[in-house]
């Protein structure tokens, strides 16, 4: 059961939050219960660096399509981002897409940073 719980944690994307908390929950109350065991800390810790590689993957990825970016507008994605949100630039697509790939990289960096804090 733990194996399946830790699986749909960290694995199954689509597994919402209504679905993983109240496991979260169980597995809390289960080592509680019976104490700390080696098994389900191994298993987490690996399941959660999984969990970092592939968020480092994705900023890998993302950065790529960031470049292209600033490579053609000049200009680093920082910078743009600033002046995007101060509404120094228009609303051309490419702005809108630099700034959705700026702000999924943010959050991808955060979820990862909180990870790696745990």
């Amino acid at each position: 059961m733990v194996i399946k719980l830790i699986w749909y944690l960290f694995v199954k994307e689509e597994v919402i939050m209504e679905q993983a908390l109240p496991m979260v929950k169980n597995l809390e109350r289960f080592i509680k219960k019976h104490g700390e065991d080696a098994f389900i800390s191994r298993t987490i810790s690996k399941l959660v660096d999984y969990k970092i590689q592939k968020y480092k993957k994705e900023v890998k990825r993302l950065e790529k399509e960031l470049k292209k970016f600033e490579h053609a507008y000049h200009k680093d994605s920082s910078v743009f981002f600033k002046e995007f949100n101060d509404g120094r630039l228009g609303d051309d697509i490419d702005f809108i897409e630099w700034y959705s790939l700026c702000k999924m990289r943010d959050n991808i960096l955060r979820m990862k940073n909180e990870l790696e804090r745990a």
